[in-house]
């Protein structure tokens, strides 16, 4: 087990005064409420905070240690607010990125594998992709605090490749948005900004449960056109790569059938191109290999003063 009090702490330098970080998801949370646009996730999340911060010395760690991925979710969330200043209908790449992708990955002529999947699908199947994508949120989570008992330097690397990505995607989305298969499969060609998030192939999933859980995941989405780079498609990359090192070959393995898993049901689900998916194995490269040298940079020894 890795020494758990390695330094380099993304705000080491806060100590136990850094009470206010527990505050701000309430801080968000309020101005949300000021503007009539709070909901039950926005609330539950401001309490969880200040109680891990009141909790104990422990939980206090986790959450300074888990503070710049809080800060990129709320950015996340917020985005709905930022992007009718950005985005214009001309500027959001809908069937000429499908012309690239048949160009690229058509499995039939004239066919996507999402307009191959859309016709050719079952219901076992759905169950199967839909359960990476109920739990891709809790993994990430999980695993995060796992490698903070297991393997301090090992979670801040995976908290840091955690909050490039999202940088990454948030650029992409306002310079180049996209319309996922879906959109182009229910609206064709022209694009309607004002076109809400949608479960797509999720949506068979809630019918056959009788659940709203996909739906109601989905309609709190910010963007509808976000398609490239897929985030679900770059957090199992992110945790291969943040463990590659440590990792035993079953980990290893594990941690490849879940990239494989999530990039297959992104594109049967009807959310991706394959051209998504792989942007955001992109980015979760990008994003890993800029926070192992914000870290070194971190935990190199100072110079030696010059005579």
């Amino acid at each position: 087990m890795s020494d758990t009090s390695a330094p380099a702490r993304p705000l080491a330098g806060l100590g136990e005064s850094g009470w206010p970080l527990a505050l701000a998801p309430a801080a968000y949370a309020l101005a949300l409420a000021a503007i009539g646009d709070l909901r039950a996730e926005h609330t539950f999340l401001a309490a969880l905070v200040c109680l891990l911060w009141a909790a104990s010395r422990t939980t206090r760690g986790l959450l300074r240690e888990l503070f710049p991925a809080l800060i990129v979710v709320m950015a996340y969330d917020a985005l709905r607010y930022l992007r009718p200043l950005f985005v214009t209908a001309d500027r959001v790449a809908g069937c000429g990125l499908r012309a690239l992708e048949l160009s690229l990955f058509s499995v039939a002529p004239g066919m996507t594998a999402p307009d191959w999947f859309a016709v050719h699908h079952a219901p076992w199947a759905d169950l199967f992709f839909a359960i990476p994508y109920a739990g891709f949120l809790y993994v990430a989570i999980a695993f995060a605090i796992m490698l903070y008992f297991r393997d301090r330097q090992r979670m801040r690397l995976f908290i840091l490749g955690f909050s490039g990505m999202f940088l990454i995607a948030f650029t992409v989305w306002i310079i180049m948005p996209s319309a996922p298969p879906w959109y182009l499969q229910a609206h064709g060609c022209v694009i309607d900004l004002t076109a809400s998030p949608s479960p797509a192939a999720l949506a068979r999933v809630d019918d056959a449960l009788g659940v709203a859980y996909f739906h109601d995941f989905y309609k709190r989405g910010p963007n509808a056109f976000g398609a490239m780079p897929s985030l679900h498609n770059a957090f199992p990359m992110l945790g291969l790569l943040v463990t590659w090192r440590i990792a035993g070959w079953k980990e290893r393995l594990a941690n490849a059938l879940y990239v494989l898993w999530m990039f297959v049901g992104s594109l049967y689900l009807d959310h991706h191109w394959a051209l998504d998916g792989l942007g955001g194995w992109a980015s979760a490269s990008v994003a890993v290999s800029a926070g192992a040298l914000i870290l070194r940079a971190r935990t190199a020894p100072a110079p030696a003063p010059r005579p």
